[in-house]
């Protein structure tokens, strides 16, 4: 069975890359929903007619969630013909005078947990699979005020290309999608 398995699907983009997947990608059969909010998965899930669904309420800041995700990757063996990394946060505030839990998280949400979910899934996608990775335009420039979340897109965004090279040889495309600010939560 056809899959694709989407972070961040309780809103913003992973919403609508959700809300989009079949229109685009009429082949995929089930799609495996993934953020930490279950109430909205199911919402999102009874929203997408003609797939079938399957909610992952996961917290990818706790590495407990990849022990799950490999437990259920290992026991279901999925097609996966995409992956969409989308799970990622944003936090103004200068270095040294914000909180260190809050740094630090946007480095295990945007880097670690995508880098995690990407090696998990890597060896159950057959040729002609893709992988999307949503950087941010601040991967380009340092902001200030943004330092942490800036440096980490970079990350996403050359993680992105070198993966692209490697994964060629098995015909797995990688891309990443570099948005400029939009009216979603992640403004909030």
């Amino acid at each position: 069975m056809k899959t694709a398995i989407i972070t961040g699907a309780s809103s913003g983009l992973g919403r609508e890359f959700a809300r989009q997947l079949t229109d685009i990608f009429p082949e995929i059969e089930c799609c495996w929903l993934i953020a930490r909010r279950e109430d909205r998965l199911e919402e999102i899930a009874r929203e997408m007619v003609g797939v079938e669904t399957v909610c992952l309420p996961l917290d990818l800041c706790d590495s407990m969630s990849f022990t799950t995700l490999q437990e259920k990757l290992a026991a279901e063996k999925p097609e996966v013909a995409i992956l969409i990394n989308n799970a990622g946060c944003g936090y103004l505030g200068r270095m040294g005078e914000t909180e260190t839990a809050v740094q630090t998280r946007m480095v295990d949400l945007n880097v670690r947990a995508m880098t995690a979910m990407t090696n998990l899934v890597i060896p159950y996608m057959p040729a002609g699979g893709r992988i999307l990775n949503t950087s941010s335009i601040a991967s380009f420039c340092p902001t200030p005020r943004m330092t942490v979340y800036g440096a980490s897109k970079a990350y996403v965004s050359s993680f992105t290309v070198g993966l692209s090279e490697e994964l060629k040889r098995r015909d797995i495309t990688v891309t990443a999608v570099c948005p400029g600010p939009m009216k979603t939560e992640f403004l909030d």
